[in-house]
């Protein structure tokens, strides 16, 4: 997959050509693999998945001469190559006490058509470094510019000790504003990309004076950045965003999903990241609790379909703040085993997919009423654990023989978790 197929905003092409039929000036400054110009040279020629490694925004018009030449800067061959296939195999091919050289001048034609000669390679290096700003700019600028299929969610990472913003979700409007959609609210704002002192820059300015603005209005370096992950940090921070785009094909009620689990529901349209539920094939293994049973959990007390994600990263991050709450359940309560389903459905991997989740109450009766009354999914005629919190105490579960939801003790046994994931 190329990169530049996912931007939507333009992007300057400059036009290097050589003439066949100039005489070769043989230059003894040459090329060779450790130089930055020869590693900018095969970024324009090699277009591969990590936009900070490639270059799209220049291309080279054939046929170009190139020389090669031996470890005593003796010329060996004169290259005509003629498309950037050739001119990669012969960069990826050079042995490393070989070098090259291009004949000069170059003719550079600009999108307005003005045409300008590079007349060696000082020239050529710096024409490729403003062009690499220019790429990486429009790559960080256009990278949520088409929320129709790809948005940037924050992950739920296990080894977090602030997994609060976990399954947010980040993707530009109409306007060219962005909207941060967390726990059924949505903050707009802006998104600026900038190159400051050599280092790449994206300025996240939310409206207002929330705690959500203030824990996101930053102006953060790219750390690091490739076709899954956009790494931005500050002097104190790290946040880290996890590209999402729908899966383009069309699934009914029932279908085998792209994980191997069951389709319970279409949204009918790709928003806030998702658009179809997919429901695991088998009940998580264990009857686990569903917590601490003297412990109001906050942020878990959505029923809304869409809920369920952000609801179960809720309970975890609780349950991972009570000290030694898994070995010494008793912090909470001595009536609690020490168990949380949460967490296990977060660390839970199926079909190499670790993005599965307690459903809201809502999604649970989605699944009955979808599926179960269907005679599909495998379902037990026990109650289900659903992500909402009922109460202090209580959490909300959906009996799977009548379809009725009931408050239940949290640390009640031999209640079944399925798991859900959205995409």
């Amino acid at each position: 997959m190329k990169i530049f197929t996912r931007l939507t905003v333009a992007i300057l092409i400059v036009l290097f050509s050589s003439c066949e039929n100039e005489p070769v000036e043989i230059l003894k400054d040459t090329l060779r693999k450790e130089d930055e110009l020869f590693k900018l040279i095969r970024n324009v020629v090699t277009i591969g998945d990590n936009p900070i490694e490639n270059n799209i925004c220049v291309d080279f018009i054939y046929p170009m001469v190139v020389i090669k030449y031996d470890q005593y800067i003796n010329p060996i061959q004169t290259i005509t190559l003629y498309n950037d296939n050739q001119f990669e195999q012969l960069l990826s091919q050079l042995n490393q006490n070989q070098s090259i050289s291009i004949s000069y001048p170059i003719e550079t034609t600009l999108p307005d058509g003005t045409s300008i000669s590079i007349n060696n390679d000082e020239e050529l290096k710096q024409s490729l470094l403003s062009c690499e700003d220019q790429n990486l700019i429009s790559y960080c600028s256009g990278m949520l510019k088409n929320p129709v299929t790809c948005i940037y969610e924050i992950p739920y990472i296990e080894e977090e000790l602030n997994n609060d913003y976990a399954g947010a979700v980040i993707f530009v409007n109409e306007n060219f504003t962005i909207t941060l959609f967390h726990l059924n609210n949505n903050y707009v704002g802006t998104w600026n990309v900038l190159k400051v002192n050599n280092i790449l820059h994206v300025n996240i300015n939310l409206a207002g004076t929330s705690a959500v603005a203030q824990y996101w209005n930053h102006n953060y370096r790219i750390a690091d950045i490739n076709e899954d992950y956009l790494t931005l940090s500050t002097s104190t921070q790290t946040r880290k965003l996890k590209l999402k785009c729908s899966n383009l094909l069309d699934y009914e009620i029932g279908d085998v999903g792209p994980a191997g689990g069951i389709i319970a529901y279409d949204k009918g349209e790709f928003t806030n990241g998702w658009r179809y539920i997919e429901v695991a094939p088998n009940d998580l293994t264990g009857q686990e609790e569903w917590g601490c049973i003297n412990s109001e959990i906050v942020n878990a007390q959505f029923d809304l379909v869409g809920a369920g994600h952000q609801n179960t990263i809720a309970i975890a991050n609780r349950h991972k703040n009570l000290i030694n709450y898994f070995t010494n359940p008793s912090v909470c309560s001595a009536f609690n085993n020490g168990t949380v389903c949460a967490i296990s459905s977060l660390n839970e991997i199926i079909a190499n997919k670790r993005n599965w989740f307690m459903p809201s109450l809502e999604e649970l009766q989605l699944l009955y009423t979808n599926l179960h009354l269907n005679g599909i999914g495998n379902f037990s005629t026990g109650y289900y654990w659903s992500s909402s919190e009922g109460s202090l105490s209580e959490s909300k579960a959906v009996n799977f023989n009548t379809g009725g939801s009931f408050l239940l003790s949290k640390n009640a046994p031999n209640i079944n978790t399925r798991l859900i994931r959205i995409f």
